[in-house]
């Protein structure tokens, strides 16, 4: 203890000045008194702490520890037998455990530290008369299981006098009676024990007690019954213990008690703890039981949780050994068999010289009884195999970043903990009154920790020390990555100090690659993306990860595909920074932004008609990029990678490297080729931030192009300016273009441009200035129809299509635009255009809506919806679904409206667009107004309510619809 708890444990009040001093003295004076009864009693022996001629009371950085082992403190002893007798009793021994009992109790002379001032001594002197009580009930209880019922009822009475408010003396004095054939005595037993607790505590009688007495009015005779198991002992020579203080030399009893206590905090995990605690208490033969994961992610405490659960199948104790040294080496095997070794009684001057010699004795010792091992924190197989005991009844329970090559009867790999566990963890530490305040800040701080127990503790205790803070004050500073893993401090360990354990460990190879996969921010990447990175060849690539997995650095949860733990890689960040330098920063983005054009590129190429064309002029890559697939298969690569695509943006965008900068947007360029099936507004923010470097850094066609991207993705994102911005952008792309570019002028601008007119024909459709957008829209198809291309022709004339449909003063029109639908989706049929021929047949099912044919357009608009779900264009499922709702709605079935405009919001969230979202919103608080027109019900003028404040959002008084894009 420190000299401070102990002047706070000895003071109730404000403690004098001399407090420190008093102590001081106080210790002095019980150490020399100490140190000559040791010298007495333990001539020619091992001093009692195993240390030859160490003294007992050692001191320490600000205070003192007490160098005996725990049989050596009557206290502590006291709790191990009680510790063992219950152990044996579960065990069906419960002579064996009377027996352990009475000589524990045989120790008390009087109350424990009588005459002993401070709160401290007033505290352990409650828990030590707690201990003893229940050891006495345990006791009687005992002695009834064995069939001493007559002898033990004074014994009882004597109890009940010193605790009278103990129902299970009240029970035992019943059962003892009753046994003893005394039934009248026994209800008289219990109407006593009901008048004493009514009476003086203003309580009625638990369940237990009223069981009992009514299964005694009933005569039942299986409470006669005295178990099978019981018989006489007497206190076996092994587990006497003394009636008084022992001189310090006497040898220890052998039954060691050692592990720690479970963090009193300890959260969840209950699938974990059943699996381990099945494993290592069942019937297997020398059961071995391993814990792996990250540091901090709570190995130690989930072996602690174990340890305790299972202590009752180990009746002959449990050792406890940290495998670690302080300076975070791995731990000599022979210094931990020393110390185990010591425990179990064997003197220290007689320990064997080597490590084989002391872990055959190790075994030797174990070999009858039954012990649990726990070893925490090991650092390889060779440092664990000579801490194994060889008995079938004994198990260990081992700790370790990885430890695959250790055979167990199960291992348990920790990740971090479930959301709902996280936030109850803060709680515990912080005060359960933060998480109630402010519940939805915490949960996002536990998900900015990673749920990593040793992050959410930091979390938890910093809060705590600041009660005035509001927590969104804590989540700010967090969000910050280079701030972050400074925020996360317990004490003086801190998670990143956890981290740079096992990056120590690392090859300078590994190292190097450890900094370096970090750099890009990916989501998650595989092994080519990973070779790209690291300039290795693919093999050697997926070594390297593998050995990152290996030390716990580096996820993987499927084959080939790797991830780092939020706060690893914030790590893997910043030691970066200081050990790599400028340049090869830049070159590991750059490198990284290679690989993601190449292979959003490849996507391009695999799923679009026109992808020759939209890749034709992308700046030259190095890599080939990742191997997407075809059709589907890469339709479902961009979906899974365009989180990576946005993180490898943001990174280039910061990078200050031109090239970098411009094969990003020749990324982010591609990715509008898949606005049916992702949330392209995710990317906005990376969008937003390669315009600026561009202009910083690139040519004017780089410039021109970051503009054309950032238009095309701000018109998906989610914000109040989007539009305003999309729009800025794109009138920017043709200032550096010019209006009319030619073919001949180079590709990539004439592309650019042809686009971008379309975009803006789609802008001002949604704002309903039908004859800007057919000007633009017109112009994209002079523009298509100078390339000769009939597939680019076909989309542009379906784009115009669209835009007529939507406009009011085209009604008049309607059957020519439905005509020239048909033969626009023969067209782009024999060109296996997907994409363009659902829009051109949605296009022909708005005409049949706005020519009032409801349930033609309905129909038309189920084969199009069919057509959406066979191709996965999710985009255009959730279009056609709000306009299948609004059409049958027309039609009377407004049940069928509900449905399909409930399935259309559900889609226009997951894509994450405001427009969507609103039109949906618009279609469902209709539909429900019509099915519920005679109840009072606020759901449809909700949805009505929501869909306006999204149009206001956007600007609009109402959207089009109208879709684009290449």
């Amino acid at each position: 203890m420190t000299i401070d708890q102990l002047v706070d444990g000895l003071y109730d009040d404000d403690p004098p000045a001399s407090a420190r001093r008093v102590i001081v003295n106080y210790v002095h004076r019980l150490r020399t008194y100490l140190d000559r009864a040791h010298a007495a009693g333990g001539k020619g022996g091992a001093a009692a702490g195993g240390d030859g001629g160490a003294t007992v009371i050692g001191t320490m950085a600000d205070g003192y520890v007490l160098r005996l082992p725990a049989e050596r403190v009557d206290a502590l002893l006291f709790g191990q037998l009680t510790l063992r007798a219950r152990r044996a009793a579960a065990q069906g021994d419960p002579a064996y455990a009377a027996s352990v009992l009475k000589g524990a109790l045989g120790m008390w002379q009087g109350p424990a530290l009588a005459g002993l001032p401070g709160p401290y001594a007033q505290e352990q002197r409650r828990a030590l008369a707690e201990q003893r009580a229940s050891a006495t009930e345990h006791h009687l209880e005992l002695s009834l299981a064995c069939g001493r019922h007559e002898e033990v009822v004074p014994e009882i009475l004597c109890a009940l006098e010193a605790y009278p408010y103990r129902e299970r003396l009240h029970g035992a004095l019943m059962l003892a009676l009753y046994r003893s054939g005394r039934s009248a005595d026994a209800l008289l037993a219990y109407d006593h024990a009901r008048q004493v607790l009514a009476d003086e505590m203003g309580i009625d009688t638990g369940p237990a007690l009223d069981e009992l007495h009514a299964a005694v009015l009933a005569g039942d005779r299986t409470l006669l019954a005295v178990p099978d198991t019981a018989r006489t002992a007497a206190v076996p020579a092994e587990v006497q213990v003394r009636s008084a203080v022992p001189a310090l030399g006497v040898p220890a009893l052998g039954v060691p008690a050692q592990l720690p206590a479970v963090p009193c905090d300890f959260t969840g995990r209950h699938d974990e703890v059943c699996t381990l605690v099945a494993a290592l208490s069942g019937h297997a033969a020398h059961p071995v039981a391993v814990i792996t994961g990250m540091g901090g992610v709570g190995k130690t405490a989930l072996a602690l949780r174990t340890g305790h659960a299972v202590m009752g199948s180990f009746p002959d104790g449990q050792l406890y050994a940290e495998l670690r040294t302080p300076c975070g080496a791995p731990g000599d095997p022979a210094d931990v068999l020393a110390g185990f070794l010591t425990s179990l009684g064997v003197p220290h001057e007689r320990l064997p010289a080597s490590v084989s010699d002391r872990a055959a004795l190790f075994r030797t010792l174990l070999s009858d009884r039954a012990v649990l091992v726990v070893l925490d924190n090991a650092a390889s197989v060779a440092q664990v195999e000579p801490l194994l005991p060889g008995a079938d009844q004994c198990a260990v329970l081992v700790t370790a970043r990885a430890l695959a090559a250790l055979p167990a009867a199960v291992k348990v790999s920790l990740e971090g903990l479930e959301p709902h566990d996280s936030v109850e963890l803060i709680g515990k530490v912080a005060g359960i009154q933060r998480v109630e305040e402010e519940p939805d800040a915490v949960a996002a701080l536990a998900a900015a920790s990673g749920h990593l127990p040793l992050a959410l503790r930091a979390i938890g205790a910093r809060l705590a020390l600041r009660p005035a803070w509001p927590v969104a004050t804590l989540l700010s500073r967090m969000s910050d990555d280079a701030r972050l893993l400074g925020e996360l401090r317990v004490g003086e360990l801190t998670v990143e100090a956890v981290f740079e354990q096992s990056y120590a460990q690392l090859s300078p190879q590994r190292a190097r690659a450890f900094l370096e996969l970090s750099l890009p921010h990916c989501v998650e990447f595989g092994v080519k993306g990973a070779a790209a990175v690291l300039e290795l060849p693919e093999r050697e690539a997926e070594d390297v990860l593998e050995a990152l997995v290996d030390a716990v650095l580096l996820e993987t949860r499927a084959p080939g595909r790797y991830r780092y733990h939020d706060l690893v890689g914030a790590y893997a960040r910043a030691t970066a920074r200081v050990e790599l330098t400028d340049e090869e920063l830049r070159q590991v983005v750059c490198r990284a932004a290679d690989f993601m054009c190449a292979s959003v590129a490849g996507a391009v190429l695999a799923t679009q008609p026109l992808g020759g064309r939209l890749t034709a002029e992308l700046r030259p890559r190095r890599s080939a990029g990742e191997d997407v697939g075809t059709g589907q298969e890469a339709m479902r690569w961009i979906q899974r990678a365009l989180p990576t695509v946005a993180a490898v943006a943001e990174q280039a965008a910061g990078s200050g490297d031109p090239e970098a900068v411009a094969l990003a947007v020749d990324g982010l360029m591609l990715t509008p080729c898949f606005e049916e099936t992702v949330p392209l507004g995710m990317l906005a923010p990376a969008a937003t931030a390669l315009v600026r470097s561009a202009v910083a850094y690139c040519d004017e066609d780089v410039v021109g192009t970051a503009h054309y991207a950032a238009g095309v993705i701000l018109k998906k994102h989610s914000s109040l300016d989007c539009l305003d911005r999309s729009r800025a952008h794109l009138l920017k792309a043709l200032e550096i273009f010019g209006e009319s570019p030619a073919p001949a002028d180079g590709l990539r601008p004439f592309l650019t441009v042809l686009f971008t007119h379309a975009m803006l024909a789609h802008l001002d459709a949604m704002c309903a200035d039908f004859a800007s957008a057919r000007a633009h829209a017109e112009r994209s198809v002079e523009m298509a129809l100078v390339t000769g291309d009939q597939g680019l022709v076909t989309r542009r004339r379906t784009l115009l299509l669209q835009i007529r449909a939507q406009d009011p003063g085209s009604r008049r029109d309607l059957a020519r635009i439905r005509e020239q639908c048909r033969e626009l989706a023969a067209l782009l049929t024999c060109g296996n255009d997907v994409k363009w021929l659902i829009r051109v047949m949605t296009t022909e099912a708005d005409t049949l809506l706005y020519g009032g044919r409801p349930a033609e357009a309905a129909a038309r608009y189920r084969q199009v919806l069919q057509r959406t779900r066979t191709s996965g264009h999710a985009r255009n499922e959730t279009e056609c679904l709000y306009r299948l709702a609004e059409a049958l709605l027309l039609t009377g079935d407004n049940d069928a409206a509900v449905d399909h405009a409930q399935q259309a919001l559900q889609g226009a969230q997951l894509a994450q667009e405001h427009l969507l979202m609103a039109r949906s919103h618009q279609a469902l608080g209709r539909s429900l107004q019509a099915v519920r027109a005679e109840q009072v019900d606020g759901e449809a003028a909700g949805h009505l309510e929501k869909a306006a404040e999204l149009y206001r959002v956007l600007g609009l008084h109402t959207g089009s619809g109208v879709a684009a894009g290449h």
